[in-house]
């Protein structure tokens, strides 16, 4: 079996019209979710781009390969599954945003249109935290606008093209792993997507202002200087953020529709996920860099010729599950030190993931003086910081992640439970300083390097 493998960048996972958002349009992604398998308990494991992509692209946590910030790309060590697949006989290819060092080819031997963007280091300077440069400006440039159509549709057509290329003359399995960049800032969305939402129909963002104080988010509020936005900026930039929602849904409509007429789709899994989400302002917060379900919870929809039709799942799934259930769908068993695990029966309909299984996540980068670590567990979401108070949320009994339980006394043994979970999968206090520690030592040769020129 093949797999076409679609990847945004900053979709939040209730951005769907299938997830039940009462705005955005995605008729395509409806479809294919009609069609497959969606799961709505999947995550990231590290909120911010090159972390989740680095993790995502070894099949291993961040803590173990230690790409910790947007300041260090991936650059191939450890190895990818696109080199595991590729030494396996399977053919390998991306098209479109990788965020991986662009002077390795990092085992995707065959990268179209990359599109790499360079590094960010504001990661380095988390002690003291910074306000971000130029971040308001972000929020008040949102509108209409072609800033993303030209690079989107190139890669949409290389897609087609690669689909036309292997149609009638296969001889071994292939991955295609097609990326887009949208909806990532800046929030610029094509007119005729933009004026699908005129913007006083659109949401505002809720808990906006915040009404509960944490000392680590009043950190990232500052860092992205999100506050105090007028109602129209507000408006405006969900608006350009869900035209954009629907721009990339209607090119992932263009794919599928290629892949279908081709005659692959019989024999090709197709799945559609992001690499993180998007704050979009609920909780005063902006972009992702938290463990909020609107930043660290991503969509995933998986339909083929074996998935389950129409079905939905709440099964616990993260990006590291991602390589191997890509390998067990074209045949090859799973590297031994990937550390997730396939979830190719799940989508059959042929096995359950218990609750008792916890996801992990982590981020260690700008906007926060320390790391930040989820588990996730059953109904429960578990958030540890190494210097500030932990947090405990019920998401079925509280959705939106409006009261936190930390200091109820009857969750004491709840929150001991998942603690315990924590630390029998990481370290979270001696990986919050080896992390800062690197950003310590990488913030000494890059300002070394500017005192040279």
């Amino acid at each position: 079996m093949n797999v076409l493998l679609i990847m945004s960048d900053e979709h939040r996972r209730d951005a769907m019209g299938c997830s039940g958002h009462p705005v955005v349009q995605t008729p395509y992604l409806d479809n294919l979710g009609r069609k497959g398998t969606r799961f709505t308990n999947a995550y990231c494991n590290s909120p911010l781009c090159i972390p989740s992509r680095a993790s995502f692209a070894t099949g291993r946590h961040v803590h173990e390969i230690e790409y910790w910030d947007n300041d260090k790309p991936y650059s191939g060590t450890p190895n990818s599954w696109g080199s595991y697949l590729d030494e396996r006989g399977v053919k390998v290819v991306t098209i479109g945003k990788l965020h991986f060092d662009p002077s390795k080819t990092n085992g995707f031997m065959d990268q179209r249109y990359p599109r790499q963007t360079g590094n960010d280091p504001a990661g380095l300077y988390r002690e003291p935290v910074q306000k971000r440069e130029q971040a308001r400006s972000r929020f008040e440039e949102a509108g209409s606008g072609d800033s993303w159509v030209q690079s989107t549709e190139l890669e949409t057509q290389a897609a087609i093209d690669f689909i036309a290329s292997e149609a009638g003359q296969q001889e071994s399995p292939w991955v295609l792993w097609l990326n887009y960049l949208p909806p990532h800032f800046p929030l610029i969305a094509p007119p005729s997507f933009y004026d699908l939402y005129p913007e006083d129909r659109v949401d505002l963002p809720y808990d906006y202002p915040s009404k509960e104080y944490h000392p680590a988010m009043e950190e990232l509020r500052n860092h992205f200087d999100g506050r105090n936005l007028d109602e129209s900026i507000l408006r405006r930039t969900r608006a350009a953020y869900y035209g954009l929602v629907t721009y990339i849904d209607n090119q992932i409509g263009r794919v599928v529709q290629a892949l279908e007429q081709s005659g692959l789709a019989e024999n090709t899994l197709i799945v559609y996920t992001s690499d993180h989400g998007e704050l979009l302002g609920d909780h005063e917060l902006w972009w992702k860099s938290a463990m909020y379900e609107q930043s660290v919870g991503i969509p995933l929809i998986m339909a083929g010729p074996t998935i389950a039709r129409n079905a939905v799942r709440s099964d616990p799934i993260s990006l590291i599950d991602l390589a191997p259930t890509i390998a067990e769908a074209v045949g090859v068993a799973p590297d031994p030190v990937w550390q997730g695990r396939s979830f190719l029966s799940v989508a059959q309909g042929q096995e359950y993931r218990p609750v008792s299984e916890s996801i992990l996540s982590q981020y260690h980068a700008h906007g926060v003086s320390h790391g930040i670590f989820m588990i996730r567990k059953g109904r429960f979401k578990y958030i540890y910081y190494p210097s500030f108070p932990a947090q405990l949320f019920d998401l079925d009994a509280d959705p939106l992640e409006m009261h936190d339980l930390s200091t109820v006394s009857d969750y004491a043994s709840i929150i001991a439970e998942l603690h315990a979970e924590l630390i029998r999968r990481v370290d979270p206090d001696a990986v919050d300083q080896r992390a800062l520690a690197n950003q310590r030592e990488r913030r000494r040769a890059y300002k070394a390097s500017i005192g040279s020129h």
